[in-house]
């Protein structure tokens, strides 16, 4: 029994070892890229010219190794400082979303590896900053922050097609100047406030003055109509008056009390004196009664 026990020993050995093997060949033939993410093959050392897509893929084991790139779009955070066209000093906070070309994975593996944030976006988007700060006074980056943006994403663009990294976003969240810039932007902004309000309360004064205008205007019109109205009315009446129209009219007018004198000579003379009238007849009667 214990030479059979003996001779079994090296077949279980060798079972297992056949199966261990098998698990290990196995293990190191299967390899699964994630989604997001492309896999990088190196044989022997070399990269070869095609990345795996993402999914299951069979591998030539213990020789090979698989590298992952996420190509899932990313965010990086620059705090920079650069100088403006007139020469102020600019600190800037800036926001890059990029991603890694699918179809470049391998050249950037190859040329740069997987530490290509630190070793050349950041560094480029410095030096895009820089070189776009520089077109702008310091007043203009911040009135013309979106034309600095797209200036800066299309400079980091050009320089990243290179190594196979999209750009597809570039923001400057902010700006921080220095304090003697700070003051003299808002003294700048107190000043044109004022002058804005200057000129709106002169235009007020203008319209109030166009409108005293025109209402004279129109009230010299409405006296001028009114006197050429008057002036062909009378033009009319002298044109049709006679003498009969002219007795009917003062007939029309007249109150029934004859006129007392005549104004045609001075002193006026009297027409009718009632008074004297009276005091001859009284005279009369008192002479009849003798």
């Amino acid at each position: 029994m214990s030479k059979h026990h003996v001779n079994g020993n090296p077949i279980i050995v060798i079972v297992g070892s056949i199966l261990i093997l098998f698990v290990l060949i196995f293990y190191n033939a299967v390899y699964i890229v994630e989604p997001g993410s492309v896999g990088v093959v190196v044989r022997l050392g070399e990269a070869q010219p095609e990345a795996l897509e993402e999914g299951v893929h069979l591998v030539i084991p213990f020789i090979t190794t698989v590298k992952p790139l996420d190509i899932k779009i990313k965010k990086a955070e620059v705090k920079t400082a650069a100088a403006s066209k007139d020469l102020q000093t600019v600190n800037a906070e800036i926001v890059v979303n990029y991603r890694i070309d699918k179809n470049n994975a391998v050249k950037l593996f190859r040329d740069i590896g997987v530490n290509y944030l630190a070793t050349v976006i950041e560094p480029q988007i410095q030096e895009s900053f820089k070189a776009g700060a520089a077109k702008y006074t310091a007043e203009a980056l911040i009135t013309e922050r979106s034309d600095v943006s797209a200036g800066i994403r299309e400079s980091i663009s050009s320089r990243m097609q290179q190594f196979g990294v999209i750009i597809d976003a570039v923001n400057i969240t902010n700006f921080d100047f220095s304090q003697e810039f700070n003051r003299a932007i808002e003294e700048k902004m107190t000043a044109e406030q004022r002058a804005l309000q200057a000129e709106k309360e002169l235009e007020r004064y203008k319209f109030e003055a166009r409108q005293t205008v025109e209402t004279a205007r129109g009230e010299a019109e409405a006296v001028m109509e009114k006197a050429k109205a008057e002036a062909e009315a009378l033009s009319l009446k002298k044109q049709y008056a006679t003498l009969e129209l002219i007795w009917l009219s003062a007939v029309e007018k007249w109150d029934g009390k004859l006129p007392t004198h005549l104004f045609t000579a001075a002193p006026p003379i009297p027409v009718f004196d009632t008074q004297s009238n009276t005091k001859s007849n009284t005279d009369s009667n008192t002479d009849t009664k003798k």
